[in-house]
C-alpha cells in the first residue's frame, strides 16, 4: 500500500472527498476496515493533518486532500509525565498514541466533554486530544477540587488552571 493508493488524485470541486481513513475512539488508524500499524505511516499522515473551520480534520499533501473521519480526534494522549525543562519551572509533558515526539501540557485548555472525557488542545491550540483513560488518571492525582465552588483545577507553577466543562464538536 502506497499513499498514492489512499490519498484522492483528485477532488470534485468545492467538495473534499472522504480518504477511506478512519481513527477511532482509541487512536487506532484504519484504511477500509484495515488496521494501519506503520508507525512512519501514521507519523506522515500526522505531520500532514489540517483542520477546517468547521472542525473537520484533513490530509494535505502535494495537492492531495482529503477528509479524514474520526469517531473523536485522532489525538489520543497515552501518557502523562510531570517534569521541568526550565529551571524552576514545572510542566506536564504529553505522549501520544503513534507518535514519538512528546508535547507540554497547555494547562489552559484543560476541558471536559461528553462523557466526562478530558480534552486539551494541542500543537498551538490547532487540535483537540482527549486523555486516554490511563492518561486521565495520571493526571488526576494533580487534580485538586475548589472548595468554595466545586471546580476542579490543575496546580501548576503556583498558578490554578480550571478545568472548563464544554461540549467539543
Amino acid at each position: 500500500m502506497s499513499l498514492k493508493d489512499i490519498l484522492p488524485a483528485t477532488e470534485a470541486e468545492g467538495e473534499i472527498p472522504l480518504c477511506e481513513i478512519h481513527v477511532d475512539d482509541e487512536g487506532d488508524w484504519f484504511h477500509k476496515g484495515n488496521k494501519i500499524i506503520r508507525e512512519d505511516i501514521l507519523e506522515f499522515f500526522y505531520e500532514n493533518l489540517s483542520r477546517t473551520s468547521e472542525g473537520e480534520f484533513l490530509i494535505e499533501w502535494q495537492g492531495s486532500r482529503c477528509r479524514l473521519e474520526a469517531a473523536d480526534t485522532p489525538f489520543v494522549i497515552s501518557r502523562v509525565d510531570r517534569g521541568s525543562q526550565e529551571q524552576g519551572k514545572d510542566e506536564i509533558f504529553l505522549t501520544f498514541r503513534h507518535l514519538q515526539q512528546a508535547e507540554s501540557l497547555a494547562p489552559e485548555t484543560l476541558q471536559v466533554g461528553r462523557q466526562n472525557v478530558l480534552y486539551c488542545q494541542i500543537r498551538n491550540g490547532q487540535f483537540p486530544a482527549r486523555f486516554s483513560r490511563p492518561a486521565y488518571y495520571q493526571l488526576a492525582e494533580w487534580i485538586q477540587e475548589d472548595a468554595g465552588d466545586g471546580t476542579y483545577y490543575l496546580e501548576l507553577n503556583q498558578k490554578k488552571f480550571t478545568i472548563q466543562s464544554v461540549l467539543l464538536t
